[in-house]
């Protein structure tokens, strides 16, 4: 993750880059290292070190993109974002839709030495329906009533009712399959994918080792992977033109500086993200829904595509519009039409016709974010909101996101590959990402319902549904779904997508 840079930093940034151009001059060899060895390590750049490795309580975006090449889930996505088999390799579901079966790939290891078997995917789903784990995939499964290990490679799914999403969310990473017993999953990271854990020293990188046992033996296809932290965009810019990291998430701006350069391919996708101004329902004035819409009126959503991603994204609503079959076009939205003078008779309405002041709080480390921030600081401030940008350090603005005490929040989600995240996840009201504090009951029924309706048509009807109840209540502003691009060395055969950099990066290879 991810993105922009601020506008003064750009002069310096030439600089830097013209100076580590040394003319344009790669290193001497492609695919091989400095002894003249062949190239095995793959080095990717990273924006954010990681705040822990525990697959069922960690939901950093820098956590999981190292914990979901250690760990398993049930089924995963492919590179056009259907769900395949993975430790199942099938799976059956009954005619009623409330008993799945999931049949196990036979003699697959933990990087441990010992057996999986259905013991340890009963353990793990267990882990992560019981409420003391804490986990954020919890309300994945609210449907689970029971589980059955029928033989060491097959283990049954009892549901309450038929769940839509149910194999879907067992993709999720969140959903990794750990070994029976686990406790404290900090201290040591044991799973069944294809790279283990090596070494992490903080704030400088994390190494993973390829898993020889891994049951599929075609991947992964490099030797290790080493995760090198640099938080700066400017040097992970040196870094690629140099040759130093193989692959680096950059900014469109840093994209379109790179295009051309010698040694350096730039790679770009449209992602399933999507911004937010996430606001705390509980919070005083924005318990009150005059006020969440009046922000929504004040805020300028294509000022904020153009100034923060310079017009490389998407207007976007609760579901992201790369899932073409579920979301809505955000056209259909009253609040997204931009109305100062609407918003401000709306705030009076409400009892603060001077304004108010209050606080936004944003990560200091993703430029995008806190280039955001100060745009909707600008637009509040049309209608008499005074809001102070709070700058956080990555792992202080995780613990931020899951107090549920903050005021306004910037961030970004995504929107997964199935409706229900978007909806029931985020916003129902015993959704595990639900930090906003949000409950409508006339909401969860609507969603709940979706869960249970197999029928994509009326699926598709509710969610509609749904997501125009969810954009007039307003706990979050959706703003903007932007492109992604990696800056990737020309030995490296990389390929970006939708589906996950952890995808992409089983199937990488260097030439």
């Amino acid at each position: 993750m991810k993105k922009r840079v601020l506008a003064g930093f750009f002069l310096s940034l030439s600089l830097v880059l013209s100076a580590c151009s040394g003319g344009g001059t790669a290193p001497a060899e492609q695919g091989k290292s400095a002894e003249g060895q062949a190239k095995t390590e793959l080095i990717v750049a990273a924006e954010q070190e990681p705040v822990g490795y525990d697959p069922h309580k960690v939901p950093a975006a820098s956590s999981v993109r190292v914990y979901a090449l250690i760990y398993d889930s049930l089924t995963k996505l492919d590179e056009n974002m259907n769900i395949i088999p993975n430790l199942a390799e099938k799976w059956e579901i009954a005619p009623d839709g409330k008993t799945v079966t999931m049949f196990l790939q036979k003699g697959v290891k933990f990087h441990n030495g010992k057996d999986m078997t259905a013991e340890d995917v009963k353990f793990s789903f267990e882990r992560i329906m019981n409420p003391d784990t804490g986990s954020i995939a919890k309300s994945y499964f609210s449907s689970v009533e029971a589980i059955e290990v029928k033989d060491p490679t097959t283990v049954v799914f009892k549901l309450k009712n038929a769940d839509a999403s149910f194999v879907a969310n067992t993709a999720s990473a969140y959903a990794s399959i750990v070994p029976t017993g686990s406790t404290d999953l900090t201290k040591e990271a044991i799973g069944t994918g294809p790279f283990k854990m090596e070494k992490s020293e903080s704030g400088q990188y994390v190494l993973l080792k390829k898993n020889a046992d891994y049951f599929n033996k075609e991947l992964p296809k490099v030797e290790s992977i080493k995760f090198q932290i640099m938080k700066d965009e400017a040097e992970r810019l040196a870094a690629i033109r140099s040759g130093k990291v193989d692959i680096s998430m950059v900014s469109a701006d840093s994209a379109k500086l790179l295009e051309g350069k010698p040694g350096v391919q730039i790679k770009n996708y449209q992602s399933l993200e999507y911004s937010y101004l996430g606001i705390n329902v509980n919070k005083k004035p924005f318990d009150n829904p005059k006020v969440r819409e009046a922000i929504s009126y004040a805020v300028d959503r294509n000022q904020i595509i153009q100034t923060v991603w310079k017009g490389e994204a998407t207007l976007t609503g609760p579901i992201a519009p790369a899932l073409t079959n579920s979301a809505l076009d955000p056209a259909t939205y009253p609040t997204y039409k931009t109305d100062v003078e609407k918003a401000k008779q709306m705030l009076a309405e409400a009892g603060y016709p001077n304004g108010f002041e209050t606080q936004i709080e944003t990560a200091a480390t993703y430029p995008d974010m806190v280039e955001t921030a100060q745009v909707i600081q600008q637009q509040l401030k049309a209608i008499g909101i005074n809001a102070k940008i709070n700058q956080l350090e990555w792992g202080n603005y995780i613990e931020t996101w899951k107090s549920k005490d903050m005021n306004l929040m910037v961030g970004r989600n995504t929107s997964g590959v199935d409706a229900d995240r978007s909806m029931r996840f985020f916003f129902s009201t015993t959704g595990s990402a639900n930090v906003w504090n949000y409950s409508n009951p006339a909401y969860d029924e609507l969603v709940q319902k979706a869960l249970t309706t197999v029928d994509q048509g009326e699926r598709k009807k509710l969610y509609d549904e749904a997501q125009t109840m969810l954009v007039a209540d307003a706990p979050n502003l959706f703003l903007a779904s932007p492109k992604n691009y990696y800056a990737v060395r020309d030995n490296i055969d990389f390929t970006p997508s939708a589906a996950g950099e952890v995808y992409s990066l089983i199937k990488t290879s260097i030439k």
